[in-house]
């Protein structure tokens, strides 16, 4: 299959990119340590302040209900659990990968929550897809996006605009816009920072993802659950303008391909929305 997978070039046309998210990078490569201990882990997390002060406040939250105040990071991690402390370092890699922070980008990182937290209950219940993978996906694969918005803001709104309008479909005013489309951005950064393979693959057809069935069957998969994750947030308007509780979840793609049972698919997104409020509330607590 001939595809265009030149990242150099879009990565040379993307001028300043986000950091690595090197403290996410080390917190991911300490957790599948079979010997890790909670001191590794807090050592890692100190490395950046913001990360550390967010883990603070999170695990001192009426959430948790701690009858004490929690005064160290390895308490902390304790309190909060191994699974939530990655996701809230990979969240605070995304969010500080954004120059400015406003409605737009607002729009943009619930969507990546709402994504990442549905691919974790699809990939679980549905499939065979390690759930951790999934959501890592679901959090990353609109990654381009935040690049193009750094890049030029004023432009993307520009894009977004049309898009609202019903104008042009996403891919196309992206790259009539800015000549890539966020997926090969996206999937170009991802490379860049030294991602796995599937996960940038991921990114980068998980509009397309129909190419792959007969060629890599991991990577559709986790495509075709990123299509479904999209319309559950679609269903209930998270990181769009409006709630669209018309979709036929049925007829969605990424539900086809994943042949799913309708009443499980029911089940989980009627599950979805309070698990995503719960997860939005955490990062921003």
């Amino acid at each position: 299959m001939a595809t265009y997978t030149d990242f150099s070039t879009i990565i040379k046309n993307m001028g300043e990119l986000p950091p690595s998210p090197l403290v996410a990078s080390k917190i991911l490569e300490l957790l599948r340590k079979p010997d890790l201990t909670i001191k590794e882990l807090a050592n890692a997390v100190s490395l950046d302040p913001v990360l550390s002060a967010r883990l603070m406040r999170m695990a001192n939250s009426a959430f948790y209900e701690q009858q004490k105040q929690i005064t160290t990071v390895d308490r902390a991690i304790i309190v909060i659990g191994e699974n939530v402390l990655k996701n809230l370092a990979l969240e605070s890699s995304l969010r500080n990968a954004h120059k400015t922070y406003g409605l737009l980008e607002r729009r943009l990182w619930e969507m990546s929550i709402g994504s990442a937290v549905a691919s974790r209950m699809l990939a679980d219940q549905l499939t065979e897809i390690d759930k951790n993978e999934a959501y890592l996906a679901g959090l990353q694969h609109h990654i381009g996006k935040v690049v193009m918005m750094n890049r030029d803001k004023d432009l993307y709104k520009e894009v977004v605009r049309i898009v609202d309008a019903g104008k042009g479909s996403l891919q196309d005013v992206e790259r009539a816009l800015f000549a890539y489309s966020h997926e090969l951005v996206g999937a170009a950064l991802l490379d860049h920072w030294n991602y796995p393979r599937t996960l940038v693959k991921a990114t980068q057809y998980h509009h397309e993802f129909e190419k792959l069935r007969d060629e890599d069957g991991e990577v559709f998969t986790i495509c075709a659950i990123l299509c479904l994750a999209s319309d559950f947030c679609r269903y209930y308007g998270i990181g769009q303008l409006q709630s669209d509780d018309s979709i036929d979840l049925t007829r969605n793609k990424g539900a086809m391909a994943l042949a799913a049972n309708p009443i499980v698919v029911d089940d989980l997104l009627e599950k979805f929305h309070p698990e995503f409020i719960k997860e939005r509330n955490l990062f921003l607590s």
